[in-house]
């Protein structure tokens, strides 16, 4: 949820807006961030979660929203929080738990995506987020997703009947543009840096390109040394792109290149890459097997926001939710 995104940072607000709110009473004069804005079973939520959530989400959207969607916003995260806490009560009372260590593990997930330290502790400052806030957030939602796991979600299945049907029903989503299938080697050049630096990312991207003329294989090549998370470990293959889905200088090298051609030495603004095109394809539709995997992740996520909205209403007619200061 937030670009912070999927640092630890966003965990809480992730899986909250995920799930459906549940309308209630509201208070409507100005609010400090020790207010408590409503109590589910009598532990308090404050103003400052409601206002951390509403942050995150406008720390990935492109234009400032008015008053009134902020309003919409703060009102849902509320809701979404009682729910949170609510599916948070029924797991302790189900006896989850998640070690220290785990939790410690998943922070030190979050901060390695995360240029540096200090860029995670400027995130953190930024939401106006202690460490020790960091550990709660943390552990709560860790401690949800195992319950949700081990229950509501634990025997959900899509099966290839599901995928073929929605495929059919929905088959102009998957139709696409002429298109070819990348792969690329990436060394990272990082924001504001020297020339020195750029120069030797230069110099290093130009010495694997040496080693692809000689017949080093691309794909080990890739997965030992491209800087790019998203594509290195599946030996830099980035799938299918249309023209215009990339950075302007590697959209136009890509295409550019023949199938099993190697490019130069591109530069972007994320550093320096080497280009191999895999294949070409004219515009249609993609075929089944491609997307299979796309759609059932699409159906799961549908189907376990469902259960989860299911058990929250059950969840919130048993429970005692008052809102406003107390």
């Amino acid at each position: 949820m937030l670009r912070l995104g999927s640092a630890t940072i966003g965990l809480v607000a992730t899986l909250v807006l995920s799930i459906a709110p549940v309308r209630g009473e509201r208070v409507t004069q100005p609010l400090r961030d020790d207010d408590v804005v409503a109590r589910v079973n009598g532990s308090a939520i404050q103003r400052k979660a409601v206002r951390d959530v509403v942050q995150g989400v406008l720390a990935v959207q492109d234009a400032q929203p008015d008053p009134g969607t902020i309003g919409k916003l703060a009102d849902d995260a509320l809701d979404s929080l009682i729910a949170l806490e609510l599916l948070y009560q029924e797991a302790q009372a189900r006896g989850v738990t998640v070690s220290d260590a785990a939790v410690a593990e998943e922070i030190a997930r979050s901060k390695s995506r995360f240029s540096d330290p200090h860029a995670f502790d400027e995130a953190l400052k930024a939401k106006g987020m202690t460490q020790d806030d960091l550990r709660r957030d943390t552990r709560t939602t860790m401690v949800v997703n195992k319950f949700l796991e081990a229950t509501v979600w634990r025997d959900l299945r899509v099966s290839p009947e599901q995928s073929r049907n929605f495929y059919e029903q929905n088959k102009e989503q998957f139709k696409h543009p002429a298109e070819i299938r990348v792969s690329h080697i990436l060394i990272r050049v990082r924001d504001g840096a020297s020339e020195a630096d750029r120069s030797a990312a230069k110099q290093r991207a130009a010495g694997l390109l040496d080693q692809l003329k000689k017949g080093a294989d691309f794909a080990a090549l890739a997965r030992a040394q491209s800087e790019d998370p998203g594509s290195n470990s599946r030996g830099g293959d980035v799938g299918y792109m249309a023209q215009g889905d990339m950075d302007e200088g590697f959209d136009k090298e890509a295409f550019a290149l023949d199938p099993g051609q190697l490019s130069g030495v591109v530069a972007t603004r994320y550093g320096y890459h080497i280009i191999k095109v895999t294949d070409r394809r004219p515009a249609g539709y993609a075929p089944l097997e491609e997307v299979r995997e796309r759609i059932s992740a699409v159906l799961l996520k549908s189907e376990r926001q469902q259960k989860q909205a299911d058990l929250v209403a059950q969840l919130h007619g048993k429970a005692k939710i008052e809102y406003g200061e107390k």
